[in-house]
């Protein structure tokens, strides 16, 4: 048996990681996006009567995020490939993402009753906060694993294959972005009170936003909770997808994932 079929033997023989991993999301990415279309169909597109793009966009979502890791899986069937694994997993996250971030802050500025003198500064602020934020993400994940031993814990070579476990990448990297992180915290607790604030201002300034009272509190709880995710899909396309590719360039050997 020649080593490229040892190698073909040994990889169907273990689990398919993406596969299972695909399945989970797709199985749990309707729930709360279900959630969030049903709502948007009865307060915004029935309450407010604003737009039925509401809940379009959200039956549209919830469409992608259960067909895309099916496809992802089923086109790197057998494979464990880290990169399938990262795409996967992104489209969960991009499921959270959606219900904090997207539904929670933006369909509020976009699609609710309100003046385009607080609409304007309130949709642009949040578009602005979370781009920085998600710079600064990129930042730190890019300082992790070129200045410290997370890639050298996390990925083990071991001949023919570059190995990535899961819980182990997870640990190595809290602990080495905790201990050498460049940035302070107190600038990340600041920027993760720029939207409460801006909101409950607003709120206390305006009485146009009596009537949203629900669709407010949603707001204020979203932003915070959005950039948080943000920033974790950030650090999942640069070590699980844009640092398996560099490696397998720069080494020729394939980067696969183990849990």
């Amino acid at each position: 048996m020649s080593h490229m079929q040892s190698t073909m033997r040994l990889r169907r023989e273990q689990p398919d990681h993406v596969l299972t991993t695909a399945k989970k999301v797709a199985l749990l990415s309707p729930v709360s996006i279900l959630v969030a279309t049903v709502f948007a169909y009865f307060v915004y597109a029935g309450e407010l009567a604003a737009s039925s793009w509401t809940w379009k966009i959200g039956l549209l979502v919830m469409l992608l995020c259960i067909c895309g890791p099916l496809a992802v899986s089923f086109t790197n069937r057998g494979t464990n490939s880290l990169k399938a694994f990262g795409v996967v997993t992104m489209f969960g996250l991009f499921v959270a993402y959606f219900f904090f971030g997207i539904f929670g802050y933006f369909y509020y500025f976009v699609f609710a009753p309100m003046p385009a003198y607080i609409r304007w500064p309130g949709l642009l602020g949040g578009i602005a906060l979370t781009a920085c934020w998600m710079l600064l993400a990129r930042k730190s994940v890019l300082h992790t694993i070129a200045n410290t031993r997370f890639v050298a814990q996390a990925f083990v070579d071991n001949g023919d294959e570059i190995v990535y476990d899961v819980q182990r990448g997870m640990k190595a990297y809290e602990r080495f972005n905790k201990e050498r992180s460049p940035f302070p915290r107190v600038f990340m607790y600041l920027s993760m009170g720029i939207a409460p604030f801006y909101l409950i201002l607003s709120r206390l300034l305006s009485e146009n936003f009596g009537a949203n009272g629900v669709l407010l509190f949603v707001a204020i709880l979203g932003m915070p909770v959005s950039l948080w995710f943000a920033g974790v899909l950030v650090r999942t396309w640069l070590v699980m997808i844009a640092l398996p590719a560099k490696m397998t360039k720069e080494q020729g050997k394939a980067v696969v994932v183990s849990d």
